[in-house]
């Protein structure tokens, strides 16, 4: 099975397969309404010279079946770079094979490579498939912790009274 499976990283030849994954990730997620990304954001945070994330393309004899989006992040509590993982995606047609492990696998042996302490990511609380594969792998749930997005409007408004940054 997992001879079969290949994985690599995207570069910008890729874009549209990408952004096409993303898509069908967010409709799995019922968050479809939200994706907003466009070709220059993603030519410019993930190919470019400001690129704060690496996406990697899983492929199984040869056709593209998943994605995995990965930001680098330093926790002030170890002092050790993190790796986060944003989306680990595998299509429709091809889940049930252990490819989510392997992709989860392959990004455990890059983060031990690059001398990261941890892997980090979050789940949607209704998606029980996702939370019991993760049990599964042994990762540890965080609690006592909540997470929150401040984006649009209210991310307007809160910016307006920062102080201005010296130098």
């Amino acid at each position: 099975m997992a001879e079969q499976f290949t994985v690599r990283r995207a570069t910008t030849a890729d874009m549209n397969l990408v952004l096409q994954m993303i898509r069908e990730m967010a409709t799995a997620e019922r968050k479809a309404d939200a994706v907003r990304i466009t070709p220059a954001a993603m030519e410019r945070y993930v190919f470019g010279e400001d690129s704060i994330a690496e996406v990697f393309l899983g492929f199984w004899e040869d056709e593209p079946v998943a994605y995995l989006m990965l930001q680098h992040r330093f926790s002030s509590y170890s002092g050790t770079p993190v790796i986060y993982v944003e989306d680990v995606f595998v299509r429709a047609r091809s889940r049930g094979q252990g490819l989510g492990k392997v992709l989860m696998a392959f990004t455990a042996n890059y983060a031990m490579q690059h001398h990261y302490g941890a892997m980090h990511w979050s789940v949607l609380d209704w998606n029980t498939p996702a939370i019991q594969f993760y049990d599964r792998l042994g990762a540890v749930r965080e609690s006592g912790r909540l997470y929150f997005d401040l984006a649009g409007g209210a991310l307007q408004r809160l910016a307006m009274g920062a102080p201005k940054l010296k130098g």
